[in-house]
C-alpha cells in the first residue's frame, strides 16, 4: 500500500503532462480550414474536446489532493515528533531540577557544618586555616560565622591576609546587600 501511495502522485503527474501534449498537440495540428466554413466550425475544430479537459482538470484535482494530503501527513508526523521529543525533554527537566535540588540542599547542611566546625576551634587554629584557604572561600566562610567569632579569627592572623580578607567580605557584603553598602 505505501508504494502505491507513493506511485499515486507520480501516475497522476503523468497523465497531466499527457493531457497537457494531447491538448497541446490538437491545438498546434488542426487541419486546414476552408474560408467558407462557418466561423463555430473553426472554433470548434480549434479546441480541444470538452473531454479531454474534463479529464485533465480531474487529473490536476487529483493530483493536488494527494499532494495536499501527503504533506497533512508529513506535518502530523513530525507534530508528533515534537510532542513526544518535548514530552521527554520535560522528563529530563524535572529529573535535572530534582538533582539541582537534592545537591543544593546537600550544600547547604555541608555549608553550614563547616561554618559550625569553625565556629567551634580555637581562633588561633581556625586563623591558620583561613590563611590558606582561597580569598572567595575564606570570606564567605567569615560572613557565615558570628562576628565575635570572626574577628577573633581575624585578629589572630597575619595583618596583610586579614586586610585582603576584610577588604573581600566587605565587597560581598555589598553585593548581598542589593548593591547597597551596609
Amino acid at each position: 500500500m505505501p508504494k502505491l501511495r507513493k506511485a499515486l502522485p507520480l501516475v497522476a503527474a503523468a497523465a497531466f503532462v499527457s493531457c497537457a501534449f494531447a491538448v497541446g498537440a490538437e491545438q498546434k495540428t488542426p487541419e486546414p480550414i476552408s474560408r467558407e466554413e462557418p466561423l463555430r466550425l473553426r472554433e470548434a475544430r480549434a479546441a480541444p474536446p470538452p473531454d479531454t479537459r474534463q479529464y485533465c482538470a480531474d487529473v490536476a484535482a487529483a493530483a493536488g489532493a494527494a499532494r495536499a494530503a501527503r504533506q497533512e501527513k508529513e506535518l502530523l508526523d513530525i507534530e508528533q515528533r515534537i510532542a513526544k521529543r518535548t514530552a521527554e525533554l520535560e522528563t529530563k527537566r524535572a529529573e535535572l531540577q530534582d538533582v539541582l535540588d537534592r545537591y543544593d540542599a546537600l550544600l547547604k547542611r555541608t555549608d553550614e557544618r563547616l561554618v559550625s566546625i569553625y565556629g567551634r576551634m580555637r581562633p588561633d587554629a581556625a586563623a591558620a586555616q583561613f590563611a590558606s584557604m582561597e580569598e572567595d572561600m575564606a570570606a564567605a566562610m567569615l560572613m557565615r560565622l558570628q562576628p565575635k567569632q570572626s574577628s577573633a579569627i581575624l585578629n589572630e592572623m597575619e595583618a596583610a591576609r586579614a586586610v585582603v580578607l576584610t577588604k573581600k567580605v566587605a565587597t560581598l557584603s555589598s553585593l548581598a546587600g542589593g548593591g547597597k553598602k551596609q
